[in-house]
């Protein structure tokens, strides 16, 4: 008999953990809706918003959950962490980091002192006085995607910016963290038994037009020298320990400064960027069924030299509510997936310029 396997959501982030678990496992998923290209992969599904933890838990009690899991959602981490903790399941990052790492007033106070920390400020109050210096970046405490997160250049631009982030926000606050002006990359890394055995670097490029930093592409490998690496390895290391992340992904998302790392965000997942497929491609190491294995308690191992092959993942992307348009991929592209079909209506998530699908191009070194 299969083992059952709750996923908490049925979007494109899931799909990839989905049709992977597909045929293997009983895959079971829910979600507050059901729109989403996860559904006809799944054997059963329920309408739960994943955010209310006790029916889900309710649901793996009923059903008899062997596993829970979920892809690049902030949201599905304190839920299933929750429910693995309850029902005694296996679970690779614990409730509490999952929490923390779900809301920013949380995680910059817990790693206030820790190695690349930025000014902050949590503001209940648009004409609450800050310190915090500009320019600055406003962001709800407890969102995701981009969503409500402006730049501030002036203090009189407080209280409107305030106004939208808290729109954003479960719990009426947001947050305000000192601007880092620098180069974006993005780390990839895997714990196990409290160890980093993985640690990949990457180019972050967002659209300039937007604040924020809404992504467009990723690159491999990262543009830093030996001495950035060292220092962005530390900072990895260092908020790993400190949340208490002992098993499982992580990822962070990293501003630099000259050669000096400073921490924008870090969640104890797989990221939601589909990047596992692009170090897989890279470097021949599969974070995603890493996961899946860990889970299961299977052994996992990592080369001890890692090899990285020149790559990009390039997001097409397009203004919300528009009719999507689909344009030609690289002619090159290992690897192409859409989220929409041709006349589809872009549905709104950050607000400025929404993922309507990616391709993959990794070069070839015997080439």
């Amino acid at each position: 008999m299969k083992k059952k396997f709750l996923v908490l959501g049925i979007g494109d982030a899931q799909l990839d953990l989905i049709e992977r678990l597909s045929g293997h496992f009983e895959v079971h998923a829910l979600s507050y809706s059901s729109d989403g290209p996860g559904l006809r992969y799944v054997d059963c599904f329920s309408m739960i918003d994943i955010a209310d933890k006790d029916a889900v838990l309710a649901y793996s009690m009923q059903q008899g959950i062997d596993y829970i899991y979920s892809v690049g959602s902030d949201i599905a981490m304190p839920t299933l962490t929750y429910v693995a903790e309850k029902l005694g399941l296996p679970t690779l990052a614990s409730y509490a980091a999952a929490t923390t790492c779900a809301n920013k007033a949380k995680l910059r106070s817990l790693l206030r002192d820790t190695y690349g920390a930025v000014a902050f400020e949590v503001l209940s109050d648009p004409q609450q006085e800050t310190t915090v210096p500009l320019p600055a970046m406003i962001k709800p405490v407890d969102s995701q995607g981009q969503r409500g997160v402006q730049m501030i250049t002036d203090r009189a631009e407080i209280p409107r910016a305030f106004d939208i982030a808290v729109g954003y926000s479960r719990i009426g606050k947001a947050i305000l963290e000192e601007k880092i002006v620098g180069q974006e990359i993005s780390v990839n890394g895997y714990m196990v038994n409290r160890e980093m055995k993985f640690f990949l670097p990457s180019d972050r490029e967002a659209w300039p037009q937007f604040d924020g930093g809404i992504i467009h592409k990723h690159f491999l490998p990262a543009s830093l020298s030996e001495g950035a690496v060292f220092n962005v390895k530390r900072l990895v290391k260092a908020t790993a320990a400190a949340l208490g992340i002992e098993n499982g992904p992580v990822y962070f998302q990293i501003k630099m400064r000259g050669d000096t790392p400073y921490l924008i965000e870090v969640t104890p997942r797989l990221d939601g960027c589909h990047m596992w497929q692009l170090i897989k491609l890279a470097t021949g190491v599969d974070l995603l069924q890493c996961v899946i294995s860990q889970l299961q308690g299977l052994p996992v191992t990592f080369p001890d030299e890692l090899s990285v092959n020149a790559g990009m993942l390039e997001f097409f992307c397009q203004p919300p509510d528009e009719l999507f348009v689909q344009i030609s991929e690289h002619p090159g592209a290992q690897h192409v997936a859409w989220y929409y079909t041709p006349g589809e209506k872009i549905r709104r998530m950050n607000g400025y310029m929404e993922k309507c699908g990616y391709q993959i191009i990794v070069e070839d070194k015997k080439g």
